[in-house]
């Protein structure tokens, strides 16, 4: 425990003469459900209760959010759909 404060606090020291942290750029990936089921009107007569259709073979899909950010703001944002892959053109370009 005492080797992680004396480290924390070489690296805080270090970061007052050379700040660094502002040079560390972090990226995260973030699997999120997409719910491609869209809801259709349906007639009915007054005072009966709208009928519900379950339809056959919807899958819930996912969409990969990646995102960097650095010590200031959000650098790069994306939304993969299935399937799609990120290029590494577009990571080195981007930022």
């Amino acid at each position: 425990m005492i080797d992680r404060i004396s480290i924390c606090e070489a690296l805080v020291k270090w970061n007052k003469i050379d700040p660094f942290l502002k040079w560390i750029l972090t990226g995260d990936e973030k699997w999120i459900p997409k719910n491609n089921i869209v809801p259709k009107r349906s007639w009915s007569r007054s005072g009966e209760a709208a009928q519900t259709v379950v339809k056959p073979k919807l899958k819930a899909r996912n969409v990969l959010l990646c995102i960097w950010w650095d010590w200031k703001r959000i650098i790069y944002c994306n939304l993969l759909l299935y399937g799609q892959t990120q290029m590494s053109s577009v990571n080195i370009w981007s930022v």
